[in-house]
């Protein structure tokens, strides 16, 4: 049997080899490797969550028509779902407290409702949203529902009355350089690219970050942005179809301008990790090993009078030079993951010094930052570089101009006509 190793004294460092000096970089692209596997999380799925939180509220002599569902659920996309869901589940909490069923809603139980929510310091656009869903869950029952009764809008009239309809917004990624009048502060897209640096997880967020400010992508389209879907123009320039999206749920499509910027940088995001079609963005999976010195064999002379002798451990050790390996998977992204890469760039930056942002500052920049920071900057820069409303939504693909204006109205005084007019006379 064997013992344990015990030397004599300790090795001498003229005994070790040195660590080799940087780092072996392997890159396994899609279909080379499995990724490392991820934790599971047991749950139910999102279609299984509606099911079941549907069915708790309605007692039994309520059915939903199978038909009706099937074709709810064709007519929204994954996102509006798993919206739908969690407002569904908040008022199951609201209802459980209540007398009687949950559904159908009447319309003092829905003004009661609104009063919950505002309770909770909910703004007024969630509340709409969270009404609008429980009409239409009314409608998949059959039955008709008090959401547009008039004690339900004199109660969402009240609450616009006592906190203003203005809704907080995504903080924006604005370009980074001054635009027009409007000085940049903050997060901005130049800072987060350049906290990506080189290495393989680093291009792709780049090649993410400057595609889905140039285009002004929704997060549901960098996740859908496919290789064949970028054409490459004579000016290094590109086009990126967009075959559907929120205001296109029946994908009549659209095409969107690239930079030649970003195109560059898609290359080089594709050639590292060897992405020939399919889903753009991916997630890498990082394996790293640690670099140790060599060591000499062992003598005999060199262990402890009473030690057992084992010659596999006592064999010399080789020095091992410290590796990363990238494994580049086969599908796109994920919504949690695109706001985890914004967030983890953000912070970089602040770390690196490239904004000037610390303390309580630094958390309410942070807090701001979303999915949606990307399209928002767009707009913002547009509107600061003397464009109008109309113009930028439809380059942004929004259905109504309003929304653009929400996004940029601390923005859009300043190109406005009476801006225009008075900016070289009113001095």
């Amino acid at each position: 049997m064997k013992r344990k190793l015990v030397l004599a004294s300790p090795t001498s460092l003229s005994d070790r080899t040195p660590v080799p000096e940087g780092e072996v970089v392997t890159v396994l692209g899609p279909s080379e490797a499995r990724l490392p596997k991820r934790r599971a999380r047991p749950g139910l799925t999102t279609v299984e969550r509606f099911v079941a939180v549907l069915s708790s509220l309605v007692d039994g002599d309520t059915a939903v028509a199978k038909v009706n569902f099937t074709k709810a659920l064709e007519a929204r996309s994954p996102a509006t779902l798993r919206a739908m869901t969690c407002d569904l589940e908040g008022y199951t909490l609201f209802a459980s407290e209540q007398a009687g069923a949950g559904l159908p809603a009447s319309a003092e139980r829905i003004a009661e409702w609104i009063d919950h929510l505002e309770a909770s310091n909910q703004k007024p656009a969630t509340i709409a949203r969270k009404l609008a869903t429980l009409a239409t869950v009314h409608g998949l029952l059959g039955i008709p529902s008090a959401v547009s009764s008039s004690l339900v809008r004199d109660a969402m009239k009240g609450l616009r009355r006592r906190q203003g309809k203005a809704q907080r917004q995504a903080a924006g990624l604005r370009l980074g350089e001054a635009i027009g009048n409007a000085p940049v502060k903050g997060f901005t897209l130049a800072a987060l690219m350049e906290a990506c640096g080189t290495d393989l997880p680093g291009l792709r967020d780049a090649a993410l970050l400057s595609l889905g400010y140039d285009a002004g992508l929704r997060v549901s389209e960098i996740l859908e942005a496919r290789v064949e879907a970028l054409e490459v123009q004579d000016d290094g320039s590109g086009l990126l179809d967009i075959d559907r999206s929120k205001t296109d749920q029946e994908g009549q499509g659209a095409s969107v301008w690239v930079s030649p910027e970003t195109v560059r940088r898609i290359a080089l995001w594709r050639e590292a990790a060897a992405i020939r079609t399919g889903p753009l963005y991916r997630r890498v999976g990082v394996i790293r090993t640690k670099g140790h010195p060599g060591r000499r064999a062992l003598a005999i002379a060199d262990l402890a009078y009473n030690a057992g002798v084992d010659r596999e451990r006592m064999a010399a050790i080789p020095a091992r030079q410290a590796s990363v390996t990238y494994v580049v998977g086969d599908t796109a992204l994920t919504v949690a993951a695109v706001r985890s890469i914004i967030r983890k760039r953000a912070l970089a930056a602040a770390d690196m010094g490239l904004v000037d942002l610390m303390g309580e500052d630094l958390e309410i920049a942070l807090g701001g930052l979303s999915t949606h920071s990307l399209r928002v900057g767009l707009t913002q820069d547009l509107f600061a570089s003397g464009e109008d409303a109309g113009p930028i939504a439809q380059a942004l693909r929004w259905s109504s101009v309003g929304t653009a204006l929400r996004y940029g109205r601390r923005l859009a005084p300043a190109s406005n006509a009476a801006a225009r007019l008075l900016a070289g006379r009113r001095v």
